[in-house]
């Protein structure tokens, strides 16, 4: 009996070894499960600060620079352009630092937490500026900003009209060969006197039985006949803008100091991010000059303003004033239209004729019929020339210009060359289906590398943020695009690190 009540009281005390034993183990896997929990949800609540804390920063990007220019950039300069990177990570801290504290009531998306903490060291591990690695990520946005604005039809649709207007312009750059005005020019001013020691012709300075004559003499030319040659050389020499701009137009006397902008000045970099290393595509480099031509003025925009008004003139030339800008503008679209011009007066058998039967006329004059064909050079370079400076009229009055001339689009005469100046916009045409300035000047934008164009656009939107948006401090290398940032928090007891990459192209990283 007595060993019967011992062996149910030993049963009884091994069932409760037994349960205790699993109380145990059972309170010691809620132990580690709770502290699993809370170091899982430590480090939910670290990634979730350091996501509101970059957030919250590249949530102050400027708004005058999303709003005129469609950029987004978080500008981390201060009010005098002065680079202040130590505001970045001040910013994520402080953001950071409410999502885990439980203390303030009412901030942040675990405030009331059991487990609060607080962030003791920020860093950053690396950012990416507008200008770094010659504006990739300013021309990177722009892109952007074109390929929403036109869409993959209207972006297909330029692109082929504008690869067909390069070939044409190349086609006649070529054909241009053998008539550089300068080389031609000179040719005619030595055609004008034979060499000395020239050989004559067959037949030149005999009679018609054999025998030696007198040298030929100048022939006669009608008293109303004037040298066109001699005009047009003379029109060559005088200001570019005096010839091309239409009567009563005046010219913007805008200026600034260009020193200081972008492209002329030394720039800070940013560091720790992978570069994009890619060259701008042919679509990139036609959706930054469109882009470009959107945003900035040109001479023959409406909208006139304080300063730089040439400004698209200014991305072709870069230089300090409207008038230089024009300038060096007008001679690259006058040599343009002089190659068109040109090959189209090789391929015109009407105007060929007019030009040998002159050229005859001018050389007999000089008493060297043999410089005949010189003198059709050179005629065909000076009416190549007068019918340049009436297509340049013609577009910076607001016309249109052939791209490629028709017997219907030529204006100047042969014989008007010589009254240029006095009658010749009355021989001025606009061509309906021509092209306007602005379709020339992307002609020359698309001239341009990828980098002068990426920089002159950067030139101008800080000219621009400067002058007219009363920003005189604003600089793009202060205007961040990408930021990798870090921190270490104390949860409890424990330190919890993280690092996250942010940036407006909304890419991120663990």
């Amino acid at each position: 009996m007595r060993e019967t009540e011992r062996q149910k009281r030993w049963a009884a005390g091994s069932i409760t070894a037994y349960l205790c034993l699993v109380l145990i183990l059972m309170l010691s896997l809620i132990s580690g499960t709770i502290a699993s929990v809370r170091n899982a949800h430590a480090r939910v609540m670290t990634a979730c600060a350091m996501e509101q804390g970059l957030y919250s920063l590249f949530a102050g990007y400027d708004r005058t620079l999303l709003g005129q220019y469609e950029l987004f950039f978080y500008n981390g300069g201060d009010k005098s352009g002065v680079w202040k990177p130590e505001t970045m990570s001040r910013k994520v801290a402080e953001t950071a630092g409410e999502v885990l504290s439980p203390t303030a009531s009412g901030m942040g998306i675990l405030s009331g937490s059991l487990s609060g903490g607080q962030v003791t060291e920020v860093y950053l591990g690396g950012y990416r500026l507008a200008t770094d690695e010659e504006g990739s990520a300013f021309s990177r946005q722009i892109c952007e900003a074109m390929k929403a604005s036109l869409g993959t039809y209207g972006i297909q649709q330029l692109s082929q009209k504008l690869r067909g207007e390069q070939e044409t312009v190349k086609r006649q750059e070529d054909g241009q060969s053998g008539y550089e005005e300068e080389e031609v020019l000179k040719q005619y001013e030595e055609s004008k006197q034979p060499e000395e020691g020239t050989e004559k012709t067959e037949g030149e300075g005999e009679s018609g039985n054999g025998t030696p004559s007198e040298p030929d003499q100048k022939q006669p030319v009608p008293e109303d006949f004037v040298n066109p040659i001699e005009v047009i050389q003379k029109v060559m020499k005088m200001g570019i803008l005096g010839l091309v701009l239409p009567e009563g137009q005046a010219l913007s006397q805008g200026e600034t100091d260009v020193s200081f902008l972008a492209s002329k000045r030394e720039l800070q970099s940013g560091f720790g991010m992978a570069e994009y290393g890619k060259e701008l595509s042919f679509v990139d480099k036609m959706l930054s000059s469109e882009y470009i031509l959107w945003k900035f003025p040109c001479y023959t925009s409406k909208e006139k303003k304080e300063g730089l008004q040439c400004q698209v003139e200014y991305v072709l030339c870069g230089k300090n004033s409207d008038q230089d800008n024009l300038a060096g503008t007008v001679n690259r679209l006058l040599a343009l239209r002089e190659a068109a011009n040109l090959v189209y007066l090789a391929k015109d058998a009407q105007k060929q004729g007019e030009m040998e039967a002159m050229a005859g006329v001018i050389a007999a004059s000089f008493g060297v019929p043999a410089a005949m064909p010189v003198v059709k050079m050179a005629l065909a370079v000076c009416w190549a020339f007068a019918e340049s400076i009436l297509d340049l009229r013609e577009l910076l009055d607001g016309g249109k210009v052939a791209l490629f001339k028709t017997a219907e689009s030529w204006q100047l005469s042969l014989e008007q060359l010589p009254k240029l100046l006095e009658t010749g916009d009355q021989s001025r045409k606009n061509a309906p289906g021509g092209m306007e300035y602005s379709d020339y000047l992307r002609l020359l934008l698309m001239q341009k590398s990828g980098k002068a164009v990426t920089f002159g656009a950067m030139d101008l939107v800080e000219y621009n943020m400067r002058t007219e948006q009363q920003q005189p401090g604003f600089r793009l290398d202060c205007c961040v695009d990408e930021l990798e940032a870090g921190f270490t928090a104390v949860i409890g007891k424990r330190e919890y690190e993280i690092t996250r990459n942010y940036g407006y192209e909304m890419q991120g990283a663990a």
